[in-house]
């Protein structure tokens, strides 16, 4: 049975001193560099984060797990208030967790998904949402690909599973789904339909509906997309 082994993952935190300067800092996340977090000169002296030896999958599963490719990106991470930049990481959309290199330049180490705040990699900004038992929001708890931020906000919520399969054997493989959220006034509406698109953007419906067709935009061959041009065009009426 393999066990999981619990590494320690060392990173930077600046020093400060005098009153003024601590109360300056715990205002301001500390921002991290690469060269900082991967330096064991400075390790001694780093605030210490817990996390489990990250294993990877079966190599007989087709695809893989991660978010857009399975090679280490170099990404940023808020962790625990901290700012980290230039960290190489995976989003594991299987486990919904990030994955950074550890010190020793080989292993991998889920970090502890309580504490991730929100991270950028390639190219995506994600953030980290609990889910609220007190009203019916449709938003569990995990990491949100930020696709539109104005006075509406898109985010999608990308996840993969292992999909089994008998033919002459039996066949695993990876597939990938994506939900797609808009918010709108605070509340968080769950969009699987064109009509639940303009049903959420209905004050301005007629409009919204006329911009997608003259641009060619159509929400079955591109949901993402239409998503968030109709809501970036929702907000330019408005403003």
């Amino acid at each position: 049975m393999v066990k999981h082994v619990v590494f320690v993952l060392c990173f930077a935190a600046l020093s400060a001193s005098g009153k003024a300067q601590t109360n300056a800092l715990a205002a301001t996340p500390t921002i991290v560099k690469a060269g900082d977090v991967y330096n064991p000169f400075i390790e001694n002296q780093s605030r210490l984060y817990n996390g489990i030896e990250h294993l990877g999958y079966s190599i007989r599963i087709k695809g893989h797990a991660y978010f857009l490719q399975k090679e280490l990106a170099i990404g940023t991470i808020m962790y625990d208030e901290l700012e980290f930049a230039n960290v190489p990481m995976l989003y594991d959309l299987s486990k919904d967790q990030v994955i950074v290199q550890h010190l020793n330049g080989f292993s991998r180490l889920g970090l502890v998904s309580e504490k991730v705040k929100e991270f950028t990699l390639l190219n995506h900004h994600f953030i980290r949402l609990e889910a609220d038992s007190l009203s019916r929001s449709p938003i569990f708890t995990g990491f949100y690909d930020e696709l539109y931020s104005g006075q509406l906000k898109v985010l999608a919520k990308r996840f993969k599973y292992i999909h089994e399969e008998i033919k002459d054997e039996l066949e695993r493989k990876f597939l990938q789904q994506d939900h797609y959220f808009v918010q709108k006034d605070g509340v968080y509406y769950l969009v699987k339909t064109y009509k639940d698109l303009l049903t959420i953007l209905k004050d301005k419906g007629r409009e919204v509906k006329q911009y997608l067709r003259k641009n060619k935009i159509k929400f079955r061959k591109g949901r993402e997309n239409a998503i968030v041009q109709a809501t970036a065009y929702y907000d330019s009426l408005n403003k």
